[in-house]
């Protein structure tokens, strides 16, 4: 009983290391940041938002004469409401069971944490609105025709296509907003998650954010050190 006692002890003291551990990481992770592209303030005109809930986060790209960025293999048919009266696409990318399992936080169950955790596959989650995201939680970033075409290539990456370019559907399955599920490249795990996808986004982009950013307040945090 005493050996099992200590195996025990040891165990826990084992674990809350590692999250000590990880958590020190995240933290020295949002506030470590990357070195931003020089841009001119003229040169700064396609806006697009990111967006945090507090636990998962987004990035919005516009919609032009209902037609997504080139390259995000999007199609109007695929959307209940299609793209005509869509101004922007919301674009998330995540943990295939949490993402399409989970409408609000208190539907997160430990059985679905941990198979989101154990390297679950992933989705891209994509949301039309009729106008520009607004709220708190919401971000607006200006970006320069290079940063927007490179932060428009990684999330395009993100889709997992056939060799025609066509990007998987995954039918049936929505949160009930006029939004789809496609099937996307990647592993979901404790390591990289939605919002360290949203923070390399960033990155790729030139935005000067975190160099890791696990959490969903680690996108706010850099996000309102951006916009002062």
């Amino acid at each position: 009983m005493h050996r099992i006692v200590k195996a025990v002890i040891y165990s826990v003291v084992v674990l809350l290391g590692l999250i000590a551990a990880y958590l020190t990481a995240a933290v020295a992770g949002t506030l470590w940041t990357a070195p931003g592209a020089a841009v001119a303030a003229t040169d700064r005109s396609n806006v697009v938002y990111v967006l945090s809930n507090g636990f998962h986060s987004d990035i919005a790209l516009p919609v032009v004469n209902g037609q997504p960025p080139a390259g995000i293999p999007v199609r109007d048919a695929d959307l209940p409401h299609g793209l005509a009266q869509a101004h922007y696409l919301i674009i998330g990318w995540g943990s295939q069971t949490a993402y399409t399992s989970l409408l609000a936080l208190t539907d997160l169950t430990p059985g679905i944490v941990v198979r989101a955790l154990a390297f679950d596959r992933t989705v891209v989650h994509v949301l039309p609105i009729p106008g520009a995201p607004y709220g708190d939680g919401v971000y607006r970033v200006e970006l320069d025709d290079a940063q927007y075409e490179r932060l428009v290539r990684f999330i395009a990456d993100a889709f997992k296509t056939d060799p025609e370019g066509e990007a998987e559907l995954i039918d049936g399955v929505t949160q009930g907003f006029g939004d789809v599920f496609y099937r996307a490249n990647g592993r979901f795990s404790p390591f990289y998650g939605c919002n360290a996808w949203t923070g390399q986004a960033l990155r790729k982009a030139g935005v000067p954010v975190g160099i890791w950013t696990p959490f969903a307040q680690s996108i706010e945090w850099n996000m309102s050190r951006l916009s002062r």
